[in-house]
């Protein structure tokens, strides 16, 4: 249920960029007024649909993650009773319990369409694609460089921001060389390139956070059974 929610919610979610892809290249050289209300329409629909099917999944992991980790927490309370908890259990357990309410996983589940997105921009828009890529290869590698130079959250929002800003300038460029060029590439395929560049890139940056977060979450798991098995 989760990956088949996660399919309609990424198909959806191209809604943007073709709209715009659409609307730029079609309704202005038609202006026919018809369309565009009808293109507009479409496209709220599909999104209003993308908000649904991401509230529902959203839903459906803490569910999921309360109905797993529910039980084990519920041991903890019983032993702590007559066993006290460490600081590094006293950490772990606290860690589950606020992974009982996060639906984090979305990110993951996203990442296989994530890549779909990537192979789209290639078929609109190559040098986009490549860029992009690059950009996505350095921001997985964030939450790495953040444990070894011990930089705070803040310091990598920052380059997080920047890069954003960077991936814009640079295919936006790159774009409107290839449009002066006449290499067939247009006005709305250059814009929504850029759409599908910013959820590429926004996505692998979740799913890196994400990826970083379920790691932890394994490792506070695996101490609270520990200590509940009495090791």
């Amino acid at each position: 249920m989760l990956l088949t929610s996660s399919l309609f919610t990424n198909l959806c979610a191209l809604t943007p960029a073709v709209f715009v892809i659409i609307v730029l290249n079609k309704y202005l050289a038609s202006g026919v007024t018809a369309t565009l209300v009808s293109l507009t329409a479409g496209a709220i629909i599909f999104i209003l649909f993308e908000l649904a099917l991401r509230t529902n999944r959203s839903a459906m992991l803490v569910d999921f993650n309360r109905r797993y980790y529910t039980p084990l927490i519920d041991q903890v309370k019983v032993l702590v009773k007559t066993k006290p908890l460490t600081q590094d259990q006293t950490l772990a357990v606290k860690l589950l319990v606020n992974s009982s309410n996060a639906s984090m996983t979305s990110f993951v589940l996203d990442w296989p369409f994530v890549c779909a997105f990537l192979l789209v921009l290639i078929m609109i828009n190559w040098p986009a694609a490549v860029i992009t890529l690059v950009f996505m290869l350095v921001v997985a590698q964030l939450p790495r460089w953040k444990r070894i130079t011990n930089s705070n959250s803040e310091a990598v929002q920052n380059i997080e921001i920047f890069m954003m800003g960077l991936l814009t300038i640079l295919i936006m460029s790159v774009g409107a060389y290839q449009i002066m060029s006449a290499s067939g590439l247009t006005i709305g395929a250059l814009i929504g390139s850029n759409i599908l560049a910013a959820r590429a890139f926004q996505g692998t940056q979740k799913y890196s956070k994400a990826k970083e977060f379920i790691q932890q979450r394994d490792m506070a798991e695996n101490t609270v059974r520990k200590y509940v098995k009495g090791n």
